[in-house]
């Protein structure tokens, strides 16, 4: 008589107990390259930050040879702004230096090499100041700071040596774990081509994973084209809108038009009340909008407080005033936020697309001259200007 305890249960078991340890190896090499791709990742940033230092330091230079040239004082603006982001890098670089200890001479070595580098240039654009437009002669000739320029290059090649070295052995370590998870996949699919019930219930579990994956990347795509605090299209998902209505607008020879609105007051509240109350009435203004259009009307918010909208299948310019009137008007009353009173108003800018050349980017800069022109004739009202900005 057959054991059938012993003959169906135990191999079961067996087999059971056989896939968990390759399971559980798996899930380890994964882990593992998880874990290296995560340090090769950072080792690409800190990188990228290097070759951002230098290319800083590099436009702090050209920016003082250039006011030295020309005696323009805007190339000390562009000095300024490569100066601070060269700093701005530095205090990066030396975060990470946290858990890449052999970097901490370096940039050591940098941080002096840069104080050093930017008083030179200083004391080179002081000159100028004081001395005049004929002074850039002579401090561009006396100019010390090659020396230190080339010593800065030196470090951030050793330093960026030292990174690319760190990314060859973490590259190695990744091949190695490749090289076993496969070992380990070959390993389970032998097991499981002899058990029917367990390749059954594996093939769902991936099915599952592969509907979890399919919801995030819906959801991320969601996240990349919305604005999270409104949820309304960000500015990537309306031009990504635009260009589609455009082209339809092109081949069906329709029109289309866009408004482009900026809060008015909006700035005061900000600094009078928060920025959380900003940001509720923000959302509450988002909705105050959507009330206003049809189903089709495509809102967005581009950033702060300025949003924009496309508009299709309207008859004529009389009928976007009314569209613009009622925008205009779902603000006229005060909007009540966290129990305070606010009154905010929008101006409109609106450009029409009339199948004469226009491009989306072009309509939207004389959508925004238009508003501008709202702004400066009054604020809470709508302006309409239908040529390209080239055109005005």
């Amino acid at each position: 008589m057959l054991n059938y305890k012993k003959e169906i249960i135990y191999p079961l078991l067996a087999a059971s107990l056989l896939i968990s340890v390759v399971m559980l190896s798996l899930f380890y090499t994964m882990y593992s390259l998880n874990k290296t791709e995560k340090n090769k990742d950072f080792i690409d940033s800190q990188r990228f930050n290097i070759i951002t230092l230098r290319n800083a330091v590099l436009d702090a230079e050209t920016s003082q040879r250039g006011y030295l040239i020309t005696n323009n004082v805007t190339f000390l603006d562009h000095y300024n702004e490569s100066k601070i982001q060269a700093y701005k890098t530095i205090a990066d670089l030396t975060k990470s230096a946290r858990t890449l200890t052999a970097l901490t001479p370096m940039l050591e070595k940098i941080q002096r090499l840069c104080d050093d580098k930017f008083s030179i240039i200083e004391a080179s654009t002081t000159v100028q100041l004081r001395a005049g437009s004929y002074a850039s002669h002579l401090t561009l000739s006396k100019d010390r700071g090659k020396d230190v320029m080339d010593n800065i290059r030196s470090v951030l090649m050793e330093a960026d040596k030292y990174l690319l070295e760190r990314r060859h052995i973490l590259n190695n370590r990744m091949q190695t774990t490749i090289r076993y998870s496969i070992i380990a996949g070959a390993t389970l699919a032998l097991v499981i081509f002899g058990i029917l019930l367990f390749s059954y219930l594996h093939t769902l579990h991936l099915f599952k994973v592969i509907l979890s994956s399919s919801n995030k990347v819906d959801r991320l795509s969601y996240q990349a084209t919305h604005d999270p605090l409104t949820n309304l299209l960000n500015r990537r998902g309306f031009e990504k809108r635009l260009q589609n209505i455009h082209d339809n607008a092109i081949i069906e020879k329709q029109k289309y038009a866009i408004f482009y609105m900026d809060l008015d007051n909006f700035k005061t509240v900000n600094d009078q009340y928060s920025h959380a109350i900003g940001d509720q009435l923000l959302i509450t203004v988002s909705q105050l909008f959507q009330n206003c259009l049809r189903e089709h009307d495509g809102l967005a918010r581009l950033g702060g407080d300025e949003f924009t909208l496309v508009v299709q299948k309207f008859k004529d310019k009389d009928e976007l005033g009314t569209l613009a009137n009622r925008l205009i008007n779902a603000l006229k009353k005060p909007i009540s936020v966290e129990n305070v009173m606010l009154s905010v108003g929008v101006s409109i800018g609106v450009a029409i697309h009339r199948t004469d050349g226009f491009n989306p980017k072009k309509l939207m800069m004389a959508a925004d001259k238009a508003m501008y022109h709202a702004k400066n004739s009054g604020k809470n009202k709508v302006v309409f200007l239908n040529k390209a900005p080239s055109q005005n």
